[in-house]
């Protein structure tokens, strides 16, 4: 299974839309230290909607989406959404050079080895995980804002949001 993701994770282009795996129901991927040394765990988001932005500072598509996704960051923290970026299979000096360059307003987790993206079946970057409240993937877009409107990327949160109103998953 894990040579399976590894070979998918080499194949995938940074960037190609590719079709959406269904989500996994729940995921018991735990987080890892942030790209400053932080400890940061995702189940300490519960109560709260999540957006997980995997990226890399090597993907070419992750720097053309970083201002929407700190436009969107900006529209839906307000209402307690939470934002989480996912930096895979990258070095630290790149990376934190890219989250200065773009003013990232969230926090990322360092996952040098992939084994977050793994765990969410993520191939490559970009791409984007949305959690409900209850910490369960609702929603798996490879290729991030590159396949998703704003419109519907607004939408999904939305849905999140009001899931967490009637408790509904």
């Amino acid at each position: 299974m894990v040579f399976g993701c590894a070979v998918a994770l080499v194949v995938a282009a940074c960037g190609a839309a590719q079709v959406t795996p269904s989500p996994p129901q729940h995921v018991t991927a735990s987080g890892g230290p942030t790209l400053t040394g932080k400890a940061v765990s995702i189940t300490s988001f519960r109560g709260h909607p999540v957006v997980l932005i995997f990226w890399a500072s090597w993907c070419g598509p992750c720097h053309d989406e970083q201002p929407a996704l700190n436009t969107a960051y900006a529209t839906w923290r307000s209402r307690g959404v939470a934002f989480l970026g996912i930096d895979i299979r990258d070095t630290t000096t790149p990376a934190i050079a890219f989250q200065s360059e773009f003013k990232v307003p969230y926090p990322s987790i360092a996952d040098v080895n992939a084994t977050l993206a793994v765990d969410y079946r993520i191939p490559s970057a970009p791409a984007l995980v949305f959690l409900n409240t209850q910490g369960k993937v609702a929603d798996v877009v490879l290729g991030a804002l590159g396949t998703m409107s704003t419109a519907d990327f607004n939408a999904e949160i939305s849905n999140l949001l009001g899931s967490a109103k009637t408790g509904s998953a």
